[in-house]
């Protein structure tokens, strides 16, 4: 089920961490797969570099980031994730990105797919602000983060939406029809989260 939003921190979840980084995402997968201990963790993110950056600290970053939206998963969630088709890794991230963030799940809910039913060929920039202005009458707070952090939080979710395949780039930002995979379906029915599903079928 939904987690209850206590907090606008709540409510926006990890998104300024990061879009959804498939292919670094299948690599933690398979290594929270193994279980590692603290020690492991940071022997494969740091001294192997496994996903490959260029400094330590984006490495550790990215990493935290994608282990947040992965906590609570399944085996099987994710050992999909690590060793599924990149379309299939693609639409579970994706998903768990939407479960960690509430925020871009109404955000693809009330605009993206009200975007879809009017026929309307891309979003607009326009359409972020004013569900950003929305959101901040349920959540005051958010009126007093940094225009830069706003900002940031606006790109990632148009990157994350276009990283996964609803809109065509950030840059254009044209609508596509994307197509809800069986075992991704499966996958959030078993974890009670039909409201992400509806969140991500959106044709």
């Amino acid at each position: 089920m939904p987690k209850e939003m206590n907090s606008y921190k709540d409510y926006l979840g990890d998104l300024i961490g990061g879009s959804l980084m498939i292919k670094e995402s299948q690599t933690v997968a398979e290594l929270l797969l193994k279980k590692p201990s603290q020690e492991e963790w940071l022997e494969a993110i740091v001294n192997q570099n496994v996903l490959q950056k260029r400094s330590d600290a984006s490495a550790k970053r990215n990493a935290a980031t994608i282990k947040k939206r992965l906590e609570g998963m399944s085996y099987k969630y994710l050992e999909l994730i690590a060793f599924g088709s990149t379309e299939l890794s693609t639409q579970l991230m994706f998903a768990a990105t939407l479960i960690n963030c509430t925020l871009l799940a109404d955000f693809m809910r009330n605009v993206v797919l009200d975007a879809k039913r009017m026929f309307r060929e891309s979003l607009d920039v326009a359409d972020w602000e004013s569900f950003w202005d929305e959101r901040i009458r349920l959540f005051p707070e958010l009126a007093q983060m940094s225009e830069s952090s706003t900002y940031k939080i606006s790109q990632v979710a148009f990157k994350a939406i276009a990283d996964a395949g609803y809109i065509e780039t950030t840059r254009n930002k044209k609508i596509q029809n994307v197509y809800l995979l069986p075992e991704v379906r499966d996958l959030l029915l078993e974890i009670n989260r039909d409201d992400i599903i509806s969140a991500m079928e959106l044709h």
